[in-house]
C-alpha cells in the first residue's frame, strides 16, 4: 500500500522551494545518514546554547544556529534520499523519527533548565509534542498516512518560534510580559517562550481530542465489524433405546 504524506504548514511556501533548491546541490559524498547526524548535532548545539544561557544570554546565538542546522539536516535527509532514488523505507522511518524524538526532547529539557522558561511550562510543551508524535504514529498505523503537520503547524514552525524567542531575548533580555500585559501578572514572570508554549498547548491538546474523535468515526465506517453468522440450532438425536432382554424363565428344580 502506498504511503501518503501530509505536510502543509504555514512556512511550507518558503520551506519547500528552499529544500527543492538545496537537495540536488548536496555533494554526492554526503549521504542521507550524514544529514541525519548533522540534524541531531544541531539539536545538541541548540540544547547546549539554552543550558549555557544560564550564565549569558549571548549563548542563545548558538541555540539559534543549532535550530537552523537541525531543521536543515532533518528536512534534507529524506528529500535527498528521494531525489537520489535510494530510499530505505523501514530504516529511514526508524532513524528519522527516533532522531526527531531525541532532538525535541533535548531542546525542550534544555529550555526548561534555561532562564527562558520555567521547568513546568517547558515540560508541558514537551508533553504536547509527544502527544502529537505518538498520535502521528497511531494514525499512520491505522490509515497508512503520515501526518507531518496539524492545522498547518509542525516541527518547522516550532523551531521558527524558538528562533524568534532567541532573537527577542538577545535584543531585549529575558522579558517579563506581565510588564506589558497586566493580565499575566497573576502568573508571575511570563517569558515570550512560555507564552508561545501555553498558546500552542491550549489550542492543540483539545484539537487533538476532536481530531481523534472525528477520525475514529471515519474508521468505524471504513472498518465495520464483521457480520455475525448465527448457526441454526439442530436438535440432538435421541439416544438409541437399550436392547430389552426378557428375564430367563425359572428352571424347575432338579429332583434328587
Amino acid at each position: 500500500m502506498a504511503v501518503s504524506r501530509v505536510n502543509e504548514s504555514f512556512l511550507s511556501v518558503l520551506e519547500r522551494p528552499a529544500l527543492n533548491w538545496m537537495a540536488p546541490r548536496i555533494p554526492a559524498r554526503i549521504t542521507p545518514d550524514h544529514l541525519t547526524i548533522i540534524g541531531l548535532s544541531g539539536a545538541v548545539a541548540a540544547a547546549a546554547g539554552y543550558l549555557l544561557s544560564r550564565w549569558s544570554v549571548e549563548w542563545l546565538w548558538l541555540s539559534a544556529v543549532g535550530l537552523v542546522v537541525n531543521w536543515a539536516g532533518d528536512s534534507l535527509d529524506g528529500n535527498v534520499a528521494r531525489a537520489r532514488g535510494i530510499e530505505r523505507h523501514r530504516y529511514g522511518f526508524f532513524i528519522d523519527h527516533t532522531t526527531d524524538l531525541f532532538s525535541q526532547a533535548l531542546v525542550f529539557l534544555a529550555l526548561a533548565a534555561s532562564p527562558c522558561a520555567r521547568f513546568g511550562v517547558a515540560a508541558t510543551g514537551l508533553i504536547a509534542f509527544l502527544m502529537g508524535f505518538v498520535y502521528t504514529l497511531i494514525y499512520f498505523k491505522a490509515t497508512n498516512t503520515m501526518r507531518i503537520t496539524y492545522f498547518r503547524f509542525g516541527p518547522t514552525e516550532i523551531r521558527a518560534l524558538l528562533v524568534i524567542g532567541n532573537l527577542i531575548t538577545l535584543s531585549a533580555g529575558v522579558l517579563d510580559l506581565g510588564q506589558y500585559f497586566p493580565v499575566l501578572e497573576r502568573f508571575g514572570t511570563v517569558t515570550i517562550y512560555e507564552l508561545f508554549i501555553v498558546i500552542i498547548c491550549v489550542v492543540t491538546v483539545p484539537a487533538f481530542a476532536l481530531l481523534a474523535l472525528r477520525e475514529s468515526r471515519v474508521l468505524a465506517l471504513d472498518d465495520p465489524p464483521p457480520a455475525v453468522i448465527v448457526q441454526p440450532t439442530v436438535a440432538s438425536p435421541a439416544p438409541p433405546a437399550p436392547d430389552f432382554q426378557p428375564a430367563a424363565a425359572a428352571l424347575p428344580a432338579e429332583g434328587i
